[in-house]
């Protein structure tokens, strides 16, 4: 949520911009496009990817 800054989704461009390539392209290719209430067009569902790969949490 951090790297989102506090938005219910990431862009490709945030996830790019913060984290190492090989990170960042295994984050964009393992994520769901994020349909939201406040769904914007590109947008990445950071949430559920979270807690698939950690469980529930309170990120």
């Amino acid at each position: 949520k951090i790297l989102a800054g506090d938005k219910n989704y990431i862009s490709v461009e945030e996830l790019r911009r913060e984290l190492p390539p090989e990170q960042a392209e295994y984050c964009i290719a393992r994520m769901a496009p994020f349909t939201g209430p406040d769904f914007v067009p590109g947008a990445l569902d950071y949430m559920s990817f979270s807690t698939a790969l950690y469980g529930e949490s309170d990120l």
